[in-house]
């Protein structure tokens, strides 16, 4: 046969052309994710990359400007005029310099002078209401009089003004013997770090986090603005970076709906503050996504003009397939009938397999019903038979005393306590057939009543209930299945479970109706067990499987070894 047929044979096959599909596809978009995933990779370590740079260069930026101001504040403080003006308490004086200072460092929004216990000697802008104020428990003023050294605050809420958050870079000022007389403050609000950051013109989606050694948020875009002092998020690496280490990682930020990460980090040095660089792993995506969409549209380029040329080639050889079929047209025939031969065998296995089952779950069924009748009977001859044989006994005794003429009302009353066990007992084998309360009073008082019958026929066994819905919410046509399935399972807890526990819950739970029973007993292996039941032709865990399914439920168990059993059936609504 020529090479030609073999190939026009070859993709004449349905399976064979959709496989040269799957291939063509698999080949060509596989090679298209490997590059789509190369590129985003290389976009992802570029994102980190400039992360980092970023935060290595904020942080630098942040230091020369807080420097320029320690530098700055520590110059005023050290100026004999404004020197003098404090150990003078000449208060006009002094708000001059500050309004100097303020006027002529456009990073310093306002400026103080508190004495060297820390009481607020002046301010500018001025607000005489301040005067006098002690702020020794303010941060600025403890790092400050701990060495008495200059010292770059915490972030802290401002008393004056729209009372906004800021820093504060704060020197002492020493008289000409060197002791120190006051401090001289430069406050900086987060305003300013805010139009710093804009003026770098950082990425849209870049998230930018200025914190102080306290960990609290002196700047953030992250979320809108709040007058608060907020704690940052207390990721480990945000202990690292306060202690000097600065570093890239990787996160789920539980504090932000569990997004995903990749975050910068780089310390400040000299000051304690931490500048912190993140971007989200989605916009790193979403900024790749027209190039993606680029190799998306090629690759289905590619394949368009693959499944042409596959179709071409298959019409091309259409005409060598046609000759060829008429040559294998009788081998064919015989093949379509064995194959017809085969599946009418099928067929009729399948049918066979059919009636054996319908047999057996026939067979069950009365084997079932043999074993209910016979328990029925069982009970009537041993209780009611008993109890009524007993009653005509007595009966025949005192019809005998009675013509004799010795009969009394003693021997008739006796007969009343017989009477009332028969009644009873037949009670009792009604109420094991069908409560009649499931019909009056519904499914939540029989599943109650059941529950104490249960403890008085077990009283090792004690019943948790969990019942939070209204016999309203239970439809008609579920009531007698939650009754058998839970009287079931309850008599398998009883007969094999050795539990000393049962919790019993009907609740209503996401549009459906669920009945959960668990115990804490010695467990089965479930499929073990439904295998040897299904040999044994009985109906325990299948008959509760079969009424569930028919009733348009799930049937669910699950059981451990030595820790106990859990049933669930559930109904949607």
């Amino acid at each position: 046969m020529p090479t030609g047929s073999l190939k026009s044979h070859f993709l004449k096959k349905p399976s064979a052309f959709v496989l040269c599909l799957l291939v063509s596809f698999v080949s060509i978009f596989g090679i298209a994710c490997l590059i789509a995933y190369n590129s985003y990779r290389i976009a992802t370590q570029n994102g980190v990359h400039s992360n980092e740079t970023s935060a290595n260069l904020l942080a630098k930026l942040i230091l020369e400007h807080q420097r320029v101001v320690i530098d700055v504040v520590g110059s005023y403080g050290s100026r004999p005029l404004l020197v003098d003006a404090v150990k003078t308490k000449d208060s006009d004086s002094a708000i001059g310099h500050l309004s100097n200072l303020v006027k002529n460092n456009p990073e310093i929004e306002m400026a103080f002078i508190s004495r060297a216990n820390g009481t607020l000697f002046v301010n500018f802008p001025t607000f005489r209401e301040t005067f006098n104020l002690n702020l020794s428990d303010k941060d600025w003023y403890k790092g400050v009089s701990k060495r008495w050294t200059p010292y770059v605050s915490s972030v802290y809420k401002l008393i004056v003004g729209e009372k906004e958050l800021a820093v504060s870079v704060c020197s002492p000022i020493r008289d000409e013997k060197g002791k120190v007389i006051g401090i001289l403050g430069a406050t900086q609000s987060t305003v300013f770090f805010k139009n710093l950051f804009k003026e770098i013109g950082l990425d849209v989606d870049t998230k930018v986090t200025l914190i102080d050694h306290k960990g609290h948020i002196i700047y953030t875009n992250r979320f809108a603005y709040a007058r608060e002092v907020i704690a940052y998020p207390s990721f480990e690496f945000v202990k690292r970076g306060l202690e000097g280490e600065k570093g890239n990682v990787e996160i789920q930020d539980s504090s932000d709906e569990n997004k995903g990460k990749y975050i910068s980090y780089s310390p400040i040095e000299g000051i304690g503050w931490l500048v912190i660089i993140e971007k989200e792993k989605k916009d790193l995506l979403r900024s790749q996504s027209p190039y993606l969409s680029l190799i998306g549209a090629t690759s289905l380029s590619i394949f368009i003009v693959a499944v042409l040329f596959l179709m071409y080639l298959r019409a091309r050889y259409g005409q060598l397939v046609a000759l060829k079929a008429l040559n294998e047209e009788l081998t064919m025939t015989n093949e379509r009938c064995r194959t017809e031969i085969n599946e009418r065998r099928l067929t009729e296995d399948a049918l066979l397999k059919t009636q054996e089952q319908l047999r057996i779950t026939s067979a069950q069924r009365l084997i079932t019903q043999e074993r209910e009748r016979r328990k029925i009977a069982t009970e009537v001859h041993d209780s009611i038979g008993s109890s009524l044989s007993a009653v005509k006994f007595r009966l025949d005794s005192t019809i005998q005393q009675m013509e004799k003429g010795s009969a009394s009302r003693e021997s008739l009353e006796g007969l009343l306590s017989t009477v009332q066990n028969a009644i009873e007992e037949s009670r009792r084998i009604q109420s094991n057939l069908r409560p009649s309360m499931l019909d009056d009073l519904g499914i939540l008082p029989t599943i109650e009543w059941h529950s104490r019958e249960y403890g008085k026929m077990y009283p090792h066994i004690r019943i948790e209930k969990r019942v939070d819905l209204t016999e309203e919410e239970v439809p008609q046509s579920l009531k007698t299945v939650i009754y058998r399935i839970s009287q079931e399972a309850l008599n398998n807890i009883a007969k094999h479970g050795n539990a000393t526990l049962v919790i019993l819950s009907l609740q209503r739970r996401d549009g459906s109706i669920e009945l959960a029973i668990q115990d804490n007993g010695q467990g089965f292996n479930v499929a073990e067990t439904l295998s040897r039941e299904s040999s044994k032709r009985g109906l325990g865990l299948s008959s509760m499987k079969e009424r569930a399914e028919l009733s348009g439920g799930a049937f669910a168990i699950e059981s451990i070894l030595g820790k106990g059993t859990t049933l669930r059936v559930s109904w949607p609504l």
